[in-house]
């Protein structure tokens, strides 16, 4: 079984929140993400955003890796929360730092405007399909 990279729109909950790519290359990829819809309480972007932002875009990018009898599963994802988001929308950069034919370290920064407001990553592994 191979599991095939979603279209750009990246699957139901994806679209939900809004996220659009501006980019998607085998290695790197950009995406923007409304703040608007997307906030806490208190009026800011959720941190469960910049969390979601980091596996979505990692994820992505470690389908394109992928063996074609593995499926990608994440195991690992890290995310610090630097600044709040001020502008409309923040755009999530996200580039694959190393790969083996096991895994697969992908690196995400997340801005609001030029200001860094959140990085992260996620290591994902390949592995068998249990169905």
């Amino acid at each position: 079984m191979r599991m095939k990279h979603l279209d750009l729109g990246g699957g139901p909950a994806a679209e939900k929140l809004g996220i659009h790519y501006l980019s998607y290359e085998k290695d790197r990829a950009e995406a923007t993400l409304p703040v608007e819809g997307n906030t806490q309480p208190y009026g800011l972007l959720h941190g469960g955003m910049n969390g979601f932002l980091v596996e979505h875009i990692a994820s992505s990018l470690a389908m394109r890796h992928c063996p074609e009898d593995l499926v990608p599963v994440g195991t690992d994802l890290h995310v610090s929360h630097v600044s709040p988001a001020t502008a409309d929308e923040v755009r999530a950069v996200g580039e694959v730092v190393s790969v083996s034919k096991g895994s697969i370290w992908v690196r995400v920064e997340i801005f609001s405007g030029v200001r860094l407001t959140a990085f992260g990553s996620l290591t994902v592994r390949f592995v068998k399909p249990r169905i």
